[in-house]
């Protein structure tokens, strides 16, 4: 008993050190994005007074976010829909080992986790297969940026679900995709969603693609406008600060509401 005080103590310095340290540059952000030009080139790192609210209208309107946000959100969400739903259907399969080359192909996944993204072999398929500068290629392409990760989470998963469930289940009569929707997916849904959310991540964030898939300006998604904005605005932090906080928002909102599933796939609870 006496050491556990201590051991608590530490473990509470080193929780709120890792918050402070993760804290600290999002509160400077926000900070900065309410200044007025000429508070933040005389005083950088003292808190507005007043705050300076219009820096985000300003961001809004010459960065023109709105349909770069909506673009980027159609790209997020169907492009990280399709990688989860194909990562559970080859999940189950190979950890059910109902395919003859299940071991290869689980280990052909985590080679991937751990290799660059080939970006020049990608341009050369969207372009032979009419699939750059359009929205359905864009998504089509960004498909296999959250696969490798969510099938060997989701293989994880299933593997812990006892067989005697399919037994049961196909006795009964139960199709197969009828029984990978009724009761696989409800039992995986917490790695479902950090799937879904690391692929969606991924295409949020995208910098390099938007500039080699996409040549038109209405198709362009968020990342590349707030770059193309800090093209022109270099000297503007405030601005530039007020367009990262806009354009993180919707990210972190998706974070908060799925906040209950992450827990549960960090804990192990199924």
């Amino acid at each position: 008993m006496k050491l556990s005080n201590p051991r608590r103590l530490r473990r509470l310095a080193t929780g709120i050190l890792i918050a402070l340290l993760f804290l600290i540059p999002i509160v400077y952000v926000v900070m900065i994005s309410l200044e007025s030009p000429g508070q933040f080139l005389a005083h950088p790192l003292v808190p507005p007074v007043p705050p300076s609210v219009g820096n985000y209208g300003s961001a809004w309107q010459q960065g023109d976010l709105g349909p770069q946000i909506v673009n980027t959100i159609i790209y997020s969400i169907f492009a990280a829909g399709i990688s989860t739903g194909l990562s559970l259907l080859i999940a189950f399969p190979v950890a059910r080992r109902l395919v003859r080359w299940h071991s290869p192909i689980f280990l052909s996944f985590v080679i991937g986790l751990c290799l660059p993204l080939p970006i020049i072999p990608l341009f050369i398929e969207s372009r032979d297969l009419g699939l750059f500068n359009n929205r359905i290629g864009y998504i089509l392409l960004h498909v296999e940026f959250g696969m490798p990760l969510g099938v060997i989470l989701l293989t994880a998963f299933i593997y812990s679900i006892p067989q005697e469930l399919d037994e049961a289940a196909w006795l009964d009569g139960a199709s197969y995709p009828r029984y990978i929707m009724r009761f696989i997916a409800p039992l995986t849904l917490p790695a479902l969603v950090i799937t879904f959310l690391y692929s969606m991540l991924n295409v949020w964030n995208d910098i390099i693609g938007p500039v080699v898939f996409l040549a038109s300006s209405n198709l362009f998604p968020v990342s590349r406008g707030v770059y193309s904005f800090y093209s022109s605005n270099q000297s503007a932090y405030q601005l530039l600060a007020a367009a990262v906080i806009i354009v993180s928002i919707p990210v972190a909102v998706l974070f908060v509401a799925s906040q209950r599933q992450l827990l549960r796939a960090t804990m192990g609870i199924r």
